[in-house]
């Protein structure tokens, strides 16, 4: 069998598990892509400009070519207040079963704008979006009601992206491979706004914040390397503490009131909108963004838009294949039928610094991602196994460094890059300027091997993060940014790193830049040459002997080793 039979075989499997406890719960997406090798703004942080637009026609025609009988029109995109027009919109509409549906219109570049139809006017007939935003051109897909269905759009997504020249990658100039720099955000709903789990069941929204808050890894395992505060998704703790304080109240008022009557999904909009926002008070840039759920506001495409039961999850990094963006589509909508049919009322936890600290380690999310699918197995919605190792499969596995029966696993762990000026001002633009010049590498061990290692010339101790597993963060200055923080504060560059087991001591050398100095000659071309400059950079020596070093660092955090405060 092929992998992808498999995964058919799977998500078909998982979608009769929710199917049979009687919840619908339909799945969409947005993913972003981008042309890898560009440096024009249009494809690094602006909307607009270059070949986007005859990009984002060829994506709307290959994809049209997949779907019976589809068209293609040029719609009226978003329009926000510091840009001069609305932004590049198209919009494709097919019908899964009516071969008599034969338009086959493809829309020009010189095509006036149109209105999307309403929901009326799309009767059965299925509607997606392609829109442009900062670097990337987005496909709005259209809602499916299985996650077996989803796959299959997603994979057409792909498949007509890559006709189209684009990627849901980039790379660096020095080799690391970024996703496509914007998100892959999910939505989840009913087949009318009135089926929507979360109209159906008044309690599941609620719900939902709880489980989030409770478990990190759902804010943190899909996310870009970038999170926090700043980031595309930031969870409602990590915003202004006033207004996340009055969470827990507004959850316990929610819930009772479902215990007692039906909760109205105007009620819950008018209750969670204000506090799942980001530090700005921006909706479209919170975790959990309930602005299409019951909102009464006009929207620039009508009234109706606003309430279609949907809510959507943005803490979600563009994946490279699609299969991974379904197994997660999976997971969600197993996690929506779990806290449909056995609620949740968990505390909100207080995470504090612990939330920055632990949780930006691959080891301490990974942990708390098992418990989320223990807990789905505990409530007969657990996900295969072909389906789990999709899901491994959106953080990279790391260097593992062996010494006899001994690993020391070197990964990047996350980040929390701070907004640079006033955040106020940030929010109304398309792109935010952030100090990114600081990055996070997990050390851990499981099983044998030593529990202290030497860091830039001082041992450091790992902790223990469940498991079995000892783990550290260790935090470095990769470059000077302009404008940021901390004008003079000198980088680290290479990141030595030592530790010694059975007699052998291995040394590893950890290169932000070309380690011969000087610049790369512009952006990798290919895969191959972006791995090439990848390896480069590692540099790993071994020898008989123990680590040795004269001192202890003195710790920043308990999972942290931040080596410019350090220094």
């Amino acid at each position: 069998m092929t992998k992808r039979a498999e995964l058919d075989a799977v998500f078909a499997l998982h979608d009769d598990l929710i199917a049979k406890r009687g919840v619908d719960v339909w799945v969409g997406a947005e993913p972003t892509f981008t042309r890898h090798g560009a440096t024009d703004p249009a494809w690094l942080t602006a909307a607009e400009g270059d070949d986007k637009l005859a990009r984002a026609l060829e994506l709307a025609a290959a994809l049209a070519d997949r779907l019976p009988g589809a068209s293609v029109t040029r719609q009226l995109g978003r329009a926000y207040p510091d840009e001069p027009g609305s932004r590049l919109a198209l919009g494709v509409r097919w019908r899964d079963d009516a071969p008599l549906t034969a338009r086959g219109a493809r829309a020009a570049a010189d095509d006036a704008p149109v209105a999307p139809p309403t929901v009326d006017e799309l009767g059965a007939d299925r509607w997606l979006t392609i829109a442009s935003g900062p670097g990337v051109i987005g496909v709005n897909t259209a809602p499916c009601p299985s996650s077996a269905t989803f796959a299959a759009h997603a994979r057409d997504v792909w498949t007509a992206a890559r006709a189209a020249g684009l990627s849901a990658t980039r790379y660096r100039e020095n080799g690391d491979v970024a996703d496509s720099g914007g998100g892959g955000q999910i939505t989840l709903g009913g087949a009318t706004p009135d089926a929507s789990p979360f109209v159906r069941y008044p309690h599941v929204l609620p719900a939902l914040v709880r489980y989030l808050n409770n478990h990190p890894a759902l804010s943190y395992w899909f996310a870009s390397e970038w999170v926090g505060s700043a980031s595309r998704g930031p969870r409602p703790d990590e915003g202004v503490r006033e207004r996340y304080d009055e969470l827990e109240l507004a959850l316990e008022r929610l819930e009772q009131r479902a215990d007692h009557h039906r909760v109205r999904p105007d009620a819950l909009w008018t209750a969670l909108a204000p506090l799942l926002v980001d530090a700005s008070g921006n909706a479209q840039r919170a975790e959990l963004n309930v602005e299409k759920l019951w909102s009464p506001h006009t929207t620039p495409h009508g009234a109706r838009h606003g309430k279609m039961g949907v809510v959507e999850l943005r803490a979600i990094r563009m994946p490279e294949q699609p299969e991974m963006l379904a197994a997660l589509a999976a997971l969600l909508r197993g996690l929506v039928a779990r806290l449909a049919i056995d609620d949740y009322r968990a505390p909100l936890v207080d995470w504090h610094d612990e939330l920055h600290d632990r949780y930006a380690l691959p080891a301490a999310l990974a942990h708390d991602l098992r418990r989320v699918l223990g807990d789905l197995d505990d409530h007969g919605f657990g996900l295969p196994l072909a389906l789990r190792r999709e899901l491994e499969a959106w953080r990279p596995p790391g260097l593992a460094c062996k010494l006899g029966d001994a690993t020391l696993v070197v990964r990047p762990a996350l980040e929390f890059w701070p907004l640079v000026g006033d955040a106020a001002t940030q929010a109304r633009a398309g792109a935010r300027v952030v100090d990114a010049s600081t990055q996070r590498y997990e050390l851990s061990v499981a099983g044998p091997g030593p529990d202290r290692v030497v860091v830039a010339g001082r041992w450091v101790q790992l902790r223990d993060v469940g498991e079995g597993v000892r783990a550290l963060g260790v935090r470095r200055r990769i470059y000077e940014p302009q404008p940021g923080f901390h004008p003079g504060l000198a980088t680290l560059d290479p990141l030595v790193i030592e530790w010694s087991h059975a007699g052998r001591v291995q040394t590893i050398e950890l290169h932000a830049w070309r380690p011969v100095g000087g610049a790369y000659d512009g952006l990798p071309a290919t895969a191959d040459e972006a791995l090439l400059r990848r390896n480069e950079r590692i540099r790993i020596l071994t020898r008989a002997g123990e680590a040795t070093a004269g001192s202890t660092w003195s710790a920043t955090s308990p999972f942290t080793l931040d080596l410019r405060r350090a220094r």
